[in-house]
């Protein structure tokens, strides 16, 4: 059982806490409690040590002898001043109220409290020196070492918790505007965090469209960005400021300070003039520069005067529509007329006229390969090459549009190229060429077009003549070569061995069948054309044949004629065939519509015979 009260007699300062601890027989004669102080009050200073160190390195026993030499130790232990030893954490005053009979202190409890000094009254009532039981116990080295560790390890861990929770955070701030605007992102004053590229540019273009500028003054008028020349390019505009958010670091540098974003304009001045000029009622005169127009004919160039006026001046114009652009909000401005005098006058516009006209009185001619052809640009066309640039206070400039000159070479040169022919030749069966049927003409290709539309372009825009030639690319003759049956180059046609045909000699009036060279069937006497409907000559093919047919036609009078159930028809050209004829008796004269009439056997034979695709040779 533990007291809480002091023995009599002792100052505070001078007990141990632990030896307040210590249980002691009640003092009835004592003086009146004094209360140790709290740790929440004034706290003195305390040796605190291990029970089960003190123990270990106590005496296992006293004795009588060495009573009056521990009695000693004790007192001088007792007098000396207590070093302060820090405590780990301060005692509560729960920790030191006392203890339930039967219960057992608690490990840790008694290590931090344990008693330093105990008292024992031998026999007789004497007091003896304390035991070893009572002996000041050292420090536990062990529990002394673990303590910074402890407090280490806390350090870290709370350490490691704060890092993790910085890096998940940061984490989820990279990743929310991965594909957004940064925080401080503006344009044109207007927020523009955590929205997306779309977004962005939905937004500007949202603006742009009440972005106008209202004209007051001499004339009143609203404009929009447009009309005004001004294009805002969103595209752009967004692209530059999700770039502040481009990659992680960019992100988090973001974090640092805010950027206006400045809005991406294009403007043309002609347009801005232009409108301005439109301003300008009809009923007032216009200012009107000299310009240079090539005249109704297309052949001349002259100046159209000009003219004195008023006019508004642009300056504080686009003054307004920059604004307007760069702020996304409207603006407005006031203009009045001005008179104005050309810029360009009449004869700054005829000097720009007569070095147009010198330009295309050269001449330009370009020659084939083989100077065989020339091919000459005439005025017109040369006029059409000249361009005439006006501008707003200078003279108009002049230059030769190379796309047209281009267009014309590029006309000129298909016509001198040549287009190639594959020629056609026949070849016995030793490889020696027997006959020509198509001659090869070698293709060839215009190859410094563009070269000579440079050169037309620099000549002319220096005030001299161009005369130059095409060059060719020539390519290699191409031949298709037939190889003939042997004999069969003395005949009216070559054909390939066994390859069928049909001769139709119309000065023998026969026809006669033929395999290659072979003659398979004839000469057969028929009756061909009369002199006023005569039998066509050339090379043919069969195309079309009729078991029997009634024939219809004109005679050479001009009246017509049928003629049914005419055997054994193959059609070589046109309304032209052979086929048989039974009302003929007799055969070798000229008396049909044109066709070859034969015996009818023998038209047979041939129907059965020939194939569709058969050359048939018509000649005398």
């Amino acid at each position: 059982m533990h007291s809480d009260k002091l023995p009599t007699g002792t100052a505070p300062e001078e007990i141990d806490e632990s030896s307040a601890l210590t249980d002691r027989p009640a003092d009835t004669d004592a003086a009146p409690d004094t209360v140790l102080k709290s740790p929440y009050g004034e706290t003195p200073a305390v040796a605190r040590t291990s029970i089960l160190a003190a123990a270990s390195a106590a005496p296992t026993a006293h004795t009588p002898a060495d009573a009056e030499a521990t009695a000693q130790a004790a007192q001088t232990q007792q007098n000396a001043p207590v070093e302060p030893v820090d405590a780990a954490a301060p005692v509560a005053p729960s920790a030191i109220t006392p203890a339930e009979p039967d219960a057992a202190p608690d490990a840790e409890e008694t290590s931090a409290v344990a008693p330093t000094e105990t008292a024992s009254t031998p026999e007789g009532g004497q007091a003896s020196p304390a035991s070893a039981e009572s002996a000041p116990l050292a420090p536990d080295a062990s529990e002394s070492e673990k303590r910074p560790h402890r407090r280490r390890r806390w350090a870290l861990a709370s350490l490691a918790a704060a890092l993790l929770l910085v890096g998940v955070g940061g984490y989820a701030y990279a990743a929310h505007y991965a594909n957004v605007a940064v925080p401080g992102t503006t344009i044109a004053g207007t927020d523009m965090a955590g929205m997306s590229r779309d977004e962005i540019v939905a937004a500007i273009n949202a603006r742009v469209q009440a972005a106008t500028v209202t004209v007051t003054g001499d004339v009143e008028a609203t404009a929009s960005l447009t009309d005004l020349g001004t294009t805002v390019d969103a595209e752009a505009t967004a692209d530059a400021a999700m770039s502040r958010g481009a990659d992680v670091v960019d992100r988090f540098t973001a974090l640092l300070g805010g950027s206006d974003i400045e809005v991406v304009t294009t403007s043309d001045d002609a347009v801005l003039e232009e409108y301005a000029n439109g301003l300008v009622p009809e009923d007032q005169a216009k200012a009107q520069n000299a310009s240079v127009v090539l005249n109704t004919d297309v052949t001349t160039f002259e100046v159209s005067a000009a003219s004195a006026g008023v006019s508004i001046d642009t300056t504080d114009l686009a003054a307004a529509t920059a604004q307007a652009a760069s702020s996304l909000t409207p603006a407005s401005v006031d203009l009045t007329y001005v008179n104005t005098l050309p810029a360009v006058s009449d004869a700054d516009a005829q000097a720009v006229a007569d070095t147009a006209n010198q330009w295309i009185s050269q001449d330009v001619t370009i020659t084939n390969a083989d100077g065989t052809a020339s091919y000459t640009a005439d005025i017109a066309t040369k006029a059409s090459w000249v361009e005439v640039t006006e501008n707003l206070d200078a003279a108009p400039t002049l230059s030769i549009d190379s796309d047209q000159v281009a267009e014309w070479v590029s006309t000129q040169a298909a016509a001198a190229n040549v287009e190639p022919v594959v020629g056609q030749r026949n070849v016995n069966s030793s490889g020696q060429v027997v006959a020509t049927s198509v001659e090869a003409v070698a293709g060839q290709t215009v190859n410094n077009a563009e070269t000579i539309t440079t050169a037309i372009a620099d000549s002319l825009s220096s005030g001299e003549a161009y005369a130059g030639a095409f060059e060719m690319t020539t390519d290699e003759e191409q031949w298709e070569e037939r190889e003939i049956a042997d004999g069969a180059e003395n005949l009216v046609y070559q054909a390939a061995e066994g390859e069928k045909w049909i001769d139709i000699n119309l000065s023998a009036k026969t026809v006669t069948s033929y395999e290659g060279a072979t003659v398979v069937r004839g000469p057969v006497t028929i009756v061909d054309g009369a002199a006023a409907t005569p039998t066509v000559t050339g090379t043919y093919h069969v195309y079309l044949q009729y078991e029997t047919q009634t024939m219809r036609g004109q005679n050479a009078d001009g009246t017509d004629y049928e003629t049914e159930n005419v055997p054994w028809i193959s059609y070589f050209y046109a309304g032209y065939a052979l086929h048989g004829a039974p009302w003929w008796s007799s055969w070798g004269f000229s008396a049909s519509h044109g066709c070859l009439n034969m015996p009818v056997a023998e038209a047979k034979w041939i129907y059965d015979w020939a194939e569709i695709g058969t050359t048939v040779v018509s000649h005398y």
